[in-house]
């Protein structure tokens, strides 16, 4: 009987983990646009909150003026958007529908009133959103 001085690396066997489901570019793409949308949301928050960053305050009408309102609600939406970026990695269910709703509601948001380069570009990563996740490939990935 072999005793554990006999026994060396080759002949040790790891137990077999679950092989992970392989991520459907929706779902890359939908998480990516989000993280984005994080990371500008939080921009925006500190710029709102009267921080001035150099991009982003020469982007907005108001330079390093602070506008309480708008540095909740961007604070808000980079909270959000930061769990939906979670959910989306992770692909739980509810961050399909969370992802929808998120995008769309960014959408409506940013168009009226409409601000310009900042609002452009988050009216369009908020569509990536939208539709990678309305697309097959994205219903797919979240239908189990």
């Amino acid at each position: 009987m072999p005793t554990t001085r006999d026994l060396d690396a080759s002949t040790v066997t790891q137990p077999a983990r679950p092989a992970a489901r392989p991520r459907e570019w929706a779902v890359a793409a939908a998480a990516g646009a989000a993280g984005l949308l994080t990371v500008g949301c939080a921009l925006l928050a500190v710029g709102h909150a009267g921080v001035r960053l150099p991009l982003v305050s020469a982007l907005g009408p108001g330079g390093g003026r602070a506008v309480p309102v708008a540095a909740v609600a961007f604070t808000v939406g980079a909270i959000a958007y930061g769990l939906v970026t979670r959910g989306l990695l992770l692909q739980a269910r509810w961050a399909w529908l969370a992802g929808l709703v998120l995008g769309a509601l960014t959408v409506v948001g940013a168009v009226q009133p409409f601000r310009g380069v900042g609002s452009a570009v988050g009216v369009a990563l908020a569509l990536v959103v939208v539709g990678a996740l309305a697309s097959p490939a994205g219903r797919r990935a979240f239908a189990r």
